[in-house]
This record gives C-alpha cells, sequence and structure tokens, in this order.
C-alpha cells in the first residue's frame, strides 16, 4: 500500500496509522481528507478528525443516546490503543468489601481508588488501566491490566483452564484477582475493551476508565493512503464520506 505523510504545511489528512510494540497496526482511512494534526477524537466515534462533515441535527433523547454511543466508541478505541501500546503483566478483578467501603457509594470507591493508585504509581512504580463495573445490585468493582516492578502477587492455591489464580496483598478494600497474561495479546485487550459499555451503555462512576503510570503512547502518524487500497477493513459510512478500519497483529504472542 502506498503511502504518503505530508510536510508540516498541509495539516489535513485522510489516514492515520497507529503502530503498537509488537509490530501490530491500526489503520484508519476516509475517503475524504478530515484527520488534523494534533487532530481530535472524530464524531463517528473513534479517530481523530479535521473538520466537522454536515450532519443532521439531532435532538431529545436520540441524540443523546448517540452521543452515549459515540463516547462509548470513543472510549473503547482509547483504551484498545493504550493496551496494545503498553506491556501488562495480569489481567485483574477488584473487588470491594462493604466491611470496610461502601461499595454502593461512587464518590468513596472514586476517592479509595485514586489513593491506592496514587501510592502504588509513585512507591511500586504501578502502570495500570480499570474498568469501572456495577453488579446488579449496583455494587461497584473494576476489571483490567496491571503492571509494575513493585507489584505483589500471592498464589490463591486456584487454577483456572489450568493456570494460576493469583491474588494481590497491596489491594486492601476487598477480594482480588490476578491472572498472568499469555498468548493471544490483542485477544485479552479485545475481551477488556468489552467492559465499557457493558450495562447498557451506563458510565459507572461517570468515567468509562481510569488509567495511569508510566503509560506509553503508540507510534502515531498522519498520512494519504489511496482508500481503494485498504483492505482487510471494516467499513463505515459517515454524513459526505466513507471511513475504513484495518488492523494488524504483529508477529510475537504475550508471555511465551
Amino acid at each position: 500500500m502506498q503511502m504518503t505523510v505530508k510536510n508540516g504545511q498541509e495539516i489535513t489528512h485522510n489516514a492515520v496509522v497507529y503502530t503498537y510494540r509488537d509490530g501490530s497496526q491500526d489503520i484508519i482511512c476516509c475517503s475524504a481528507p478530515i484527520f488534523r494534526e494534533p487532530g481530535w477524537e472524530a464524531a463517528w466515534g473513534a479517530e481523530p478528525e479535521a473538520k466537522p462533515l454536515p450532519t443532521a441535527r439531532v435532538t431529545g433523547k436520540k441524540s443523546q443516546g448517540a452521543d452515549m454511543e459515540r463516547s462509548m466508541r470513543r472510549a473503547r478505541a482509547k483504551l484498545r490503543r493504550l493496551a496494545l501500546a503498553n506491556d501488562f503483566q495480569y489481567f485483574v478483578t477488584l473487588t470491594l468489601d462493604p466491611a470496610k467501603i461502601d461499595r454502593y457509594d461512587g464518590a468513596a470507591v472514586t476517592k479509595a481508588l485514586g489513593r491506592w493508585c496514587d501510592n502504588m504509581v509513585r512507591r511500586h512504580g504501578l502502570r495500570y488501566i480499570l474498568v469501572p463495573e456495577m453488579h446488579q445490585d449496583g455494587a461497584f468493582h473494576f476489571h483490567g491490566f496491571m503492571a509494575g516492578r513493585g507489584l505483589e502477587v500471592r498464589d490463591s492455591g486456584v487454577e483456572w483452564g489450568g493456570r494460576a489464580v493469583y491474588n494481590l496483598p497491596q489491594w486492601g478494600y476487598g477480594f482480588t484477582t490476578a491472572q498472568r497474561l499469555y498468548g493471544d495479546y490483542h485477544a485479552a485487550v479485545g475481551y477488556c475493551c468489552k467492559y465499557i459499555g457493558k450495562q447498557a451503555g451506563q458510565r459507572p462512576l461517570g468515567r468509562w476508565y481510569y488509567s495511569g503510570g508510566a503509560l506509553a503512547e503508540p507510534e502515531k502518524v498522519y498520512a494519504d493512503l489511496e482508500y481503494r487500497d485498504v483492505e482487510n477493513s471494516v467499513e463505515f459510512s459517515i454524513p459526505g464520506a466513507k471511513i475504513k478500519v484495518s488492523r494488524t497483529k504483529g508477529g510475537k504472542n504475550h508471555g511465551e
């Protein structure tokens, strides 16, 4: 595929390419030059856009639903890019013990999580992405990825799928599980992304996910591609144009 990178004077492009640590890439290509450097999140919900294309005016509940759907897609795209750009060690679940914290109180839960994560980042080099989720009864818990030089894990004595399940003794607010990431890292990232918007588009605790620590960003290049040459892609229609999203995997599995 022929790709031309424009100079700094030509700030509008029809494609943006993300390259990750394993050599995999996401290519987002539009039939019109809509991507701008440095760019912002596109109205269709995944990538930076240069100039808003004309849209039909939508009001009321339909507009709110469309806005939430776009927000959810943007969050999933951001989480995916961040996760693929970093080498996380564990998929974790953090729960809250009602004897230690009111797990239904969003403000209290957010404060406790922020305090714990800040301490772990400063003292133990924690890197993390955590997605909040609500139980059916309204209690909060978290799923996500973690890594860090000082992150402690302890064998729980339980196995899942023939592999050890660990606990995180540094989490003092409730029960935890941690499973070492292995095999198809892209599949694990996709699984984690599905937690965003899992509950009918709700945004628990007012945020789609939390992240912190010394996290790397993917390499990002704005370019101009021949739209018809972008293969193995999913195509979307937006007002006045079309967008293709193509994803290629690198040559390495995670951990093994």
